[in-house]
């Protein structure tokens, strides 16, 4: 990956890690109430979802560098609606924004960084990884450093006003030095409504098609319950095990770089077992399932915080090996649509966790999610590899079957079995 799109990743990630320790907290401060947080934070979630599709579409057509520069026009706009604001209206109009602004740059930086590693010949799983180290590398550092800036000023100014001007930044960033190797207007017919439309039919039909994309469907959407689970509970569940406060951060931290090493061992793995990707896939989210439902149980510190490290680990292989599986699959002409339907299914089951950890919490014990969605998890990705060696029994020995890569925008072959990989 060249060194302009390593930079861009890194500080959207840094950006984004500034407000992950404060982020309820800057919200309250700024006039929300406990009863419009989970709205507020909910509309963020249903911005993302209403926009990921098209904002990939977006991207495939018109150009990944326009949707990222427009991302970061929209996270400036939403970070000045939160210095602004002192009440509710502003603070949902600074969620929609922020949500808008994570659909345009999720699946076109991605998209882009990845257009740009293959036109310079680049290897696909090494780039994959690194596009995962460098996410975790920036949001471990963004954690650390918005941590100590939230003891500056009042309504964690400190954390607001750098995060504004890194997008400033990314935004002159991105149009000076990122330049974009695949042009759209190559895929494109001379009719808006027309090729928007085959876009969305050509994107819906690739994943659609029968093999390893709908298994990668189903398990990202699974994968997003666990991971927003997850996310979601740690906190209380720690701080109820310990009252030392200065631990979230440095668990978090903690989490953030078992990412990286669990992304390091997956680009090792699928550098050495090339065809065994969707075996390492499964057994990566039935790991990370397990984990869960082990963390439920944990009622010391010391063995929560292992536990939690261990999950994580999981978390960043699992991605790293989904992305690479994806990433072979799909056309340049496809790319950032799919990868967009991929994030939408990714946040829907995070729409999902939120109203089931509603209706568990306020039942039982809200670690319970946990268990749930760690059954879910576990099971699904046994019951997959289950059919995978039934109808290829000559697994340990199969050979990868390659999809055209045409960089247009027609509709690939279907994959000639259930679980059928594909390589560049």
């Amino acid at each position: 990956m060249s060194r302009v799109f390593q930079v861009i990743t890194f500080f959207k990630a840094f950006t984004t890690g500034l407000m992950a320790p404060v982020l309820t907290l800057a919200l309250l401060a700024h006039g929300a109430s406990i009863t419009t947080l989970s709205l507020l934070l909910g509309t963020y979630s249903l911005s993302i979802i209403a926009m990921e599709i098209p904002s990939g579409i977006f991207a495939d057509l018109y150009g990944r560098k326009k949707a990222a520069l427009f991302a970061c026009l929209l996270s400036v706009f939403s970070y000045c609606l939160l210095l602004a604001a002192n009440a509710a209206p502003l603070l949902f109009g600074c969620m929609i924004t922020n949500g808008l602004a994570r659909a345009f740059s999720s699946g076109s930086i991605d998209s882009w960084a990845i257009d740009d590693a293959v036109a310079n010949g680049r290897n696909l799983t090494k780039v994959t990884s690194q596009l995962s180290i460098l996410e975790s590398v920036g949001l471990a550092g963004g954690a650390l450093v918005g941590g100590w800036l939230s003891g500056l000023g009042n309504q964690y100014v400190g954390n607001n006003l750098l995060s504004l001007l890194l997008y400033v930044m990314l935004f002159f960033l991105i149009l000076i030095f990122a330049k974009e190797h695949w042009e759209p207007g190559n895929v494109l017919q001379k009719n808006e409504a027309f090729r928007i439309g085959m876009q969305i039919k050509d994107s819906i039909g690739f994943v659609a098609q029968k093999g390893l994309m709908r298994v990668l469907l189903l398990i990202v959407f699974f994968t997003g319950v666990a991971l927003f689970s997850i996310e979601t509970y740690w906190q209380p569940a720690l701080k109820a095990l310990s009252s030392q406060t200065w631990l979230l951060g440095v668990v978090s931290f903690a989490g953030f770089f078992c990412v990286i090493l669990g992304s390091k061992a997956a680009e090792l793995l699928l550098i050495k077992k090339t065809d065994r990707g969707t075996v390492l896939l499964l057994a990566c989210k039935a790991m990370f399932g397990i984990s869960l439902i082990i963390l439920r149980f944990q009622i010391q510190s010391s063995l929560f915080i292992g536990t939690y490290m261990l999950t994580y680990f999981f978390v960043g292989g699992g991605s790293v090996i989904e992305n690479t599986l994806l990433n072979r699959m799909v056309s340049p002409g496809l790319r950032a649509s799919v990868l967009s339907l991929f994030s939408f299914v990714l946040q829907t089951g995070g729409l999902v966790t939120s109203l089931l950890g509603y209706l568990v919490s306020a039942q039982m014990d809200f670690r319970n999610m946990w268990l749930i969605s760690g059954i879910l998890l576990s099971l699904g990705a046994v019951f997959f590899a289950l059919i995978r060696f039934r109808e290829c029994p000559e697994a340990a020995t199969e050979n990868a079957v390659q999809l055209p890569d045409t960089g247009s925008a027609e509709k690939p072959p279907k994959a000639p079995s259930y679980l059928t990989e594909t390589n560049p």
